[in-house]
């Protein structure tokens, strides 16, 4: 009897022995096994000696003509390494156990490379081994091999936790920091590697991700500075108008200009460079005055890494803003912005071919679109603090 015509008898009796090893599997597919198995003894030896492959061939991994090669090389004693390659099922995958097998097998990573730096770290623990195999897989479609890899290794995530919410950004943060000619690859200020740990590697694909809503709603850039540049008492004060402005900005004076998506995207909000002999020396935040909404007020002035200033900056402050004529406010939502959301996502989107990651992904786009609301809290909240 082939693989292919092997069929489900309903009610047929298993034995003692056998029923145990079937009942290892998850119960969606112990009526497949069983039906497998109850025409071929070495196959049901595969239940001990390599649970994957028997589950692989029951839930119809490959196409049939590779699990109908593999099948006979196993009735034909051939070794499991060499039955596992005519079915293009990863070896390594033969130390996981039976249960750990919650759905059909996807595309893994298959190299000696990937075993010999994960090996240590697959979970004992049927579940836990189940969480740790999707996280691989979502890993390895997301990205590629190495950060698989790096995901294989974090022994530390919270298994209580299929997916916790930083799962998708942190493999979309790795994924363009490989690709950083990418428009979002151009925004990482630290790259991805694979000796992060887990808390420094969303920390920075965090601060990656408000780059990225800062990009968008920047948009094509600020039209209407609300006040015009100019220059008192030595100082000259340069409006910030792109992103390339705020992320220089940010870089120069070590501060969280390139973090301002929330208040960029009010509208209410405008930043200008103080500068001495044109080095940057503080940075200066106009709002609307609180008692008449057509006035400017001074929100904030600080110094390199948010330092207080001397009280000469703030003097030349206050006199270029008082020599201004002051042009009526408008709170305009910047244009362009969608256009820059999709220049930036587009890349990796085309990248991913499995669905359950698109789906994912897609979510996480979304929550950095123009008007999009976002909420981190919680999900910093199930990462460890140290790896």
């Amino acid at each position: 009897m082939t693989i292919e015509a092997t069929r489900i008898v309903e009610g047929a009796p298993l034995g003692h022995a056998r029923s145990e090893r079937i009942t290892r599997f998850r119960p969606a597919y112990r009526r497949y096994i069983a039906a497998l198995t109850s025409c071929s003894s070495r196959a049901e030896d595969l239940a001990e000696s390599f649970p994957a492959m028997l589950f692989a061939l029951a839930t119809g991994y490959a196409s049939p003509e590779a699990r109908e090669r593999c099948f006979m090389m196993i009735e034909d004693g051939s070794s499991l390494r060499e039955a596992a390659e005519a079915l293009g099922l990863p070896y390594w995958l033969r130390r996981l156990p039976a249960a750990a097998f919650q759905n059909p097998i996807p595309e893994l990573p298959d190299s000696e490379d990937f075993l010999r730096r994960v090996g240590n770290a697959i979970p004992q623990a049927p579940i836990e081994a189940g969480h740790w195999l999707e996280r691989i897989a979502y890993a390895y479609q997301a990205c590629d091999e190495g950060y698989a890899c790096w995901v294989g290794r974090q022994t530390r995530f919270p298994f209580r936790r299929l997916f916790p919410a930083p799962f998708t950004l942190l493999a979309a943060y790795a994924w363009f920091s490989a690709h950083r000619e990418t428009p979002g690859g151009c925004l990482i200020k630290v790259p991805f590697d694979d000796q992060m740990g887990i808390r420094r590697a969303y920390d920075e694909a965090r601060a990656w991700r408000r780059r990225i809503e800062l990009a968008v709603a920047l948009g094509n850039g600020i039209t209407s500075t609300w006040v015009r540049p100019g220059e008192a008492l030595g100082y000259s004060f340069v409006p910030l108008a792109s992103l390339a402005d705020f992320l220089a900005e940010a870089d120069a004076m070590g501060n969280c200009l390139d973090q301002y998506a929330a208040p960029v995207r009010s509208g209410n909000v405008r930043v200008f460079s103080v500068r001495r002999d044109g080095r940057p020396v503080a940075n200066l935040e106009l709002t609307p005055h609180g008692d008449d909404g057509a006035m400017p007020q001074i929100e904030q002035l600080r110094g390199p890494s948010n330092a207080r200033v001397p009280a000469r900056v703030w003097q030349a402050a206050y006199a270029w803003l008082g020599s201004q004529a002051i042009l009526p406010f408008k709170a305009e939502p910047a244009e362009g912005a969608e256009a820059v959301w999709s220049g930036i996502w587009q890349p990796y989107l085309q990248h991913l071919k499995a669905a359950q990651c698109l789906a994912r992904v897609r979510e996480l786009a979304g929550e950095t679109k123009p008007g999009a609301r976002q909420s981190i809290a919680a999900a910093r909240r199930a990462i460890p603090e140290a790896s």
